[in-house]
């Protein structure tokens, strides 16, 4: 019998998907699991012995392993025709702002076991629900989504998908305070780019994930690096979104690098790509992250009255378009700002909201949080709440990954150990 690949692998993996069987199974004692991977991919021809071993262990004739019948495609073309519409359906729902009841729908498909010929539309179910559960704020179960279509054969088998999943992975990490998980999961999906063009979407995705990452965790040298580099091809990327998102990164990388003069012009040119007219929300995380690293890195004058103005830009927009965690976000900001203003009183207000509040920060947050705490009782005399504050502080930074304030906590605090406020 003339075996046909990658014909031949596709039917075989439906068949045993069908059935339950893992590639192990399959295999039995006549093959190894890693010989049934390389057939199902197409990698390998499988002589007529081990073909109709196969169709034993799976319990076919051979001549409908090879090749199914009319009757059998039609059953395949119904079923993928079936999941192509409650796909549809739950984007709309989605579209109609439906978001649980997408999800579930979602949730229902992606249980479903399938062969070849449904993949790649379950793979399209899978990266939906994980983009819901990320609007959703369920950062848990968008991990574990993720994780299963990181080991999709259509991911491990095309870079783009690979690519893109790999750097949703390390968003999710980073969002959760795993920088260190972050950087591994960013500089996988940048590895998995290097044959792609310098502007293509996915790569320039997965270095903008790798540089924010960085620069959380502390590697600074390494963030100004990527920083060069992304702002060398920044002109030339096509989408005007994303060559926002690159001025908006680079920038910051700056004001941490302490450049606050280069960072505020690579600030400007992302404002003059992100207008809140394309992207409400894009546009006022930048107004916030901006504000922020500005109070924090720049020492002139006008900074304060520059990162006010941004601010009340951004709760605008924000108290509309905004997530929880993107309010969050914003109270820290404002509580920088109390500090810049010697306002000790707005900020314990502030910090104090965000953490009785019910407010959902992640662990680096959540140390920023104590930190502008201590500082603000540093200025009232408060010496005892401020040595708490700090030790809190510094212990969260350090299991969040974000060595550079954690650094800075313990010194702070070893400081007013050894000296006083």
């Amino acid at each position: 019998m003339m075996i046909e690949q990658p014909a031949f692998g596709r039917r075989l993996r439906q068949l045993r998907v069908q059935r339950g069987l893992s590639q192990s199974e399959l295999a039995g004692d006549e093959v190894s699991a890693s010989y049934v991977s390389r057939v199902e991919s197409g990698q390998r021809s499988p002589n007529d012995l081990i073909a109709a071993f196969f169709a034993r262990r799976l319990d076919v004739p051979l001549q409908s392993l090879a090749s199914p019948g009319p009757e059998e495609e039609g059953e395949l073309r119904s079923r993928r025709l079936d999941i192509a519409g409650r796909l549809l359906e739950a984007r709309s729902l989605r579209k109609d702002g439906e978001l649980a009841d997408a999800a579930q729908l979602l949730r229902g498909i992606c249980a479903e076991a399938g062969g070849h010929a449904e993949e790649d539309v379950l793979w399209e179910a899978a990266w939906d629900l994980a983009d819901i559960l990320r609007e959703l704020g369920d950062a848990a179960e968008e991990h574990t989504v993720l994780a299963d279509l990181s080991e999709a054969t259509l991911s491990q088998e095309t870079p783009r998908l690979a690519a893109r999943v790999a750097t949703a992975l390390s968003k999710n990490l980073h969002h959760q305070g795993r920088l260190g998980e972050a950087v591994r999961a960013a500089e996988h999906a940048v590895s998995v780019t290097v044959a792609m063009p310098p502007t293509a979407h996915e790569r320039v995705g997965a270095m903008l994930a790798l540089i924010n990452s960085y620069a959380d965790s502390g590697e600074l040298e390494n963030a100004s690096n990527l920083a060069d580099t992304l702002q060398e091809i920044a002109e030339d990327i096509p989408s005007r979104q994303l060559r926002g998102q690159v001025y908006w990164a680079v920038g910051s990388a700056r004001f941490l690098c302490e450049r606050p003069r280069d960072a505020t012009l690579l600030h400007e040119r992302a404002f003059d790509c992100l207008h809140p007219d394309a992207n409400l929300v894009a546009w006022a995380r930048l107004c916030r992250a901006s504000a922020a690293l500005r109070l924090e890195y720049d020492p002139s004058d006008d900074a304060a009255q520059q990162a006010a103005r941004l601010l009340a830009r951004a709760r605008q927009a924000l108290e509309l378009v905004g997530r929880e965690d993107d309010m969050a976000d914003l109270m820290l900001a404002e509580a920088q700002l109390a500090l810049r203003l010697e306002q000790p009183e707005r900020i314990l207000e502030l910090t104090a909201a965000m953490r009785d509040g019910g407010v959902a920060l992640p662990l680096a947050g959540q140390g920023q949080c104590h930190m502008l705490a201590a500082r603000a009782h540093t200025m009232s005399g408060d010496v005892d709440a401020a040595k708490d504050c700090y030790r809190h502080a510094a212990e969260i930074l350090d299991r969040a990954g974000a060595y550079r304030q954690a650094s800075e906590a313990w010194r702070r605090l070893s400081e007013l150990l050894t000296t006083g406020p």
